[in-house]
């Protein structure tokens, strides 16, 4: 009998380490491509007269190096940890200041790391809601329906007319 039970345990405990290790897998296997993902909300939603940057390029004003990030991200005091990102994609358009589209992809290296990031995505969208204020002509839809959204170790924010709701739905079922 003793045996029996014994043997039992060992089946059961045998399947049960199968069955995280097949999560695991399952967990590894979620990877989007960013570039790809970028250029299909670009496509999608017709945006242009803005700058692409992505991690991959090494083309200057194609990345985003410290100048840029401090200017799109930052203020003269901090701005976020592009260290801790593993890879992105983000598109920033300025050639329409009063109808502003946004949108950033992030793979972080560490999933602990997204919070603080997310912070100042949301300080970047809360400026420029105050700052339109002084702008009445201003389009702010896009702005205060702006998404942000955490999903393992991505992040991703968006201020896109018309699109925030469809782009997060499109992203988070990607996981």
């Amino acid at each position: 009998m003793k045996r029996i039970f014994a043997f039992l345990l060992c089946i059961i405990t045998v399947f049960t380490l199968i069955g995280c290790e097949d999560k695991e897998e399952q967990k590894e296997i979620v990877s989007l491509d960013i570039e790809a993902e970028a250029d299909a909300i670009i496509a999608k939603y017709e945006i242009s007269g803005g700058n692409r940057f992505t991690s991959k390029s090494q083309e200057p004003g194609k990345y985003l190096d410290e100048d840029l990030i401090r200017a799109y991200y930052g203020d003269a005091a901090s701005m976020p940890d592009f260290g801790k990102v593993e890879e992105y994609a983000v598109y920033i358009d300025e050639s329409r200041p009063l109808d502003p589209c946004e949108f950033g992809i992030f793979k972080f290296k560490d999933e602990k790391d997204i919070d603080d990031f997310m912070l100042y995505l949301k300080a970047r969208i809360d400026l420029k809601i105050q700052n339109a204020k002084s702008y009445p002509t201003m389009d702010t839809e896009a702005l205060k329906t702006a998404k942000f959204t955490k999903k393992e170790n991505y992040l991703w924010y968006c201020v896109v007319k018309g699109g925030n709701e469809e782009i997060n739905k499109n992203l988070e079922g990607k996981f």
